[in-house]
């Protein structure tokens, strides 16, 4: 796959991801007061921006595709993590409970390696 097209995917994705974000805030707000819903839309929009960020910011690294890779890591994660917590929350319907906690670790592994890469991209600078 061409470099400006998998960024562009995982631009989209991040996109679909953010206004799920946004639609979750809305119901969280208006439908069903609740924290889990909150919770789901915070990490929706948060890390859907950061993909973003972070495929925009990959083409100007010594790895660009490891940056790709965290990138669609994070989004896969807080998709997961989103989905899972938020049709539970809205619709009492948790078809595959575990999705939630797999997500969030997913997560967090792409937050640990955004900052070993990054670091990786500190050491590689000068040379």
């Amino acid at each position: 796959m061409q470099t400006g097209r998998t960024a562009s995917v995982l631009i989209a994705i991040a996109g679909v991801l953010g206004a799920t974000g946004v639609s979750l805030a809305a119901a969280a707000a208006h439908v069903a007061s609740s924290e889990a819903v909150r919770a789901a839309a915070e990490i929706a929009m948060v890390h859907s921006a950061a993909a973003i960020g972070i495929s925009a910011f990959a083409p100007h690294t010594t790895l660009p595709a490891m940056w790709r890779w965290i990138a669609a890591a994070m989004l896969l994660g807080a998709a997961l993590f989103t989905a899972t917590v938020g049709l539970g929350a809205l619709g009492d319907y948790r078809p595959i409970p575990i999705l939630a906690p797999v997500g969030g670790t997913l997560t967090i592994l792409a937050w640990v390696a955004v900052a070993v890469a990054g670091i990786f991209e500190a050491a590689t600078a000068g040379s």
